[in-house]
């Protein structure tokens, strides 16, 4: 499946920009072709070989100690890959007569339908409780504006926003908690008092009890978790998406998401993992929904699809081994020697190969590797469901 990168008339017009703004003949080039893989009209070809070819283009150009250069294709290479928003490349490069203009335009727009936003609720409020102290308004407006932090997208309904506020708030508050930030803990010793023994048992009665409501969480969102991954028709973005709600999955051996993916100006995985002394795992993930294996001479062996995310991710721990000081310094982030899962390819969409054989296939492939593992869906998904069983 294609990388999902964004060429568009923005992006031609900034790459013809770079070249009259004065660049090398080898620069030059290299930035030809890449106008040339988008194309003249839209719709424009992106892909991975457009965010190659810039790469290209900007590593000519550091070599060459051209740093104007070489910011402006970076920024080229991050604008391809959505890290790098369009309106800041428009007004940044001023790539449109009145970007400027029409951006400010924008903006004001906008504070003035928040102010009508405000102001509406704030008259309801005063309808609906008339005689409200000054207490009471700076309440209702601190909650008010504390909820933009809960706006979410209407799954039912995109493009539709919600944002609650009240008891679906503290709902949504008290399932994070019970899934993300409550550590179960048995504080209880053998020498403890004979008079504390009753209030020790009700304790520990209620830490079981929010243990199991825990465990039911995870037991559904596992099942949600299924359902995506043995649908045909999943997407990468799909499977990001639901397992990013769930870090859970990966095992104890990570805290948290780093929550900061491009570390490297080009490269990006889909999840970064931080492990217990500050060095991170990377997380790769492809399609669930296709054949991982091939036949070769009587072999079965990795298929190109596999090989390609494989590729894809070690140059993606080349890239932080090369620029591991500048990562530390910036970011206090340890990338040496980072690890790497590719995650890709279910038994179920490839019914003519035993699971068993698939599995030893990847195993032996993932031998040969240093610092990458490969494993399916259903090797990660059986890892947590055994995880909830033994708890």
């Amino acid at each position: 499946m294609p990388m999902p990168t964004r060429s568009d008339l923005t992006l031609r017009l900034f790459l013809e920009k770079i070249i009259e703004l004065g660049v090398s003949d080898h620069v030059r080039s290299l930035l030809d072709d890449a106008l040339r893989h988008m194309g003249k009209r839209s719709p424009y070809r992106g892909g991975r070989d457009l965010v190659d070819l810039l790469r290209y283009a900007g590593s000519a150009a550091k070599s060459e100690d051209d740093l104007h250069a070489s910011e402006r294709i970076e920024d080229a290479l991050a604008s391809s890959m959505y890290v790098m928003l369009r309106p800041d490349l428009e007004i940044k490069y001023q790539l449109f007569p009145g970007s400027r203009l029409r951006y400010l335009g924008y903006i004001r727009s906008t504070v003035e339908d928040f102010g009508q936003l405000f102001l509406t609720s704030l008259r309801q409020f005063n309808a609906d409780q008339p005689d409200a102290s000054p207490d009471e308004i700076y309440h209702f407006l601190d909650g008010l504006f504390a909820s933009a932090r809960s706006i979410e997208e209407d799954e039912q309904e995109p493009g539709r926003y919600r944002m609650m506020r009240g008891p679906r708030e503290s709902s949504a508050w008290l399932r994070e908690v019970l899934l993300d930030r409550l550590d179960i803990e048995d504080r209880s010793t053998v020498g403890v008092a004979a008079n504390h023994h009753q209030s020790g048992s009700a304790a520990l009665s209620l830490a079981e009890l929010v243990q199991l409501s825990q465990l039911k969480i995870r037991s559904d969102a596992l099942q949600h978790l299924r359902c995506v991954v043995q649908n045909p028709h999943s997407t990468e973005g799909d499977l990001q998406h639901a397992l990013a709600r769930n870090l859970w999955i990966f095992g104890g051996s990570y805290l948290q998401e780093l929550g900061r993916r491009r570390l490297v100006p080009g490269n990006e995985l889909d999840i970064s993992l931080v492990r217990p002394d500050g060095s991170i795992h990377g997380v790769e993930l492809k399609r669930a929904n296709l054949g991982i294996v091939t036949h070769q001479r009587g072999n079965v062996i990795p298929n190109s699809q596999v090989h390609r995310a494989v590729g894809q991710t070690m140059n993606y721990l080349l890239a932080l081994d090369e620029d591991r000081p500048r990562i530390l310094n910036q970011h206090g982030v340890d990338v040496r020697r980072a690890g790497a899962t590719v995650i890709i390819g279910h038994p179920d969409f490839q019914p003519d190969v035993e699971e068993s054989e698939l599995n030893d296939v990847l195993r032996t492939y993932s031998s040969h590797l240093a610092r990458i593992e490969v494993i399916t869906y259903k090797q990660l998904l059986d890892g947590a469901a055994r995880a909830l069983d033994f708890s």
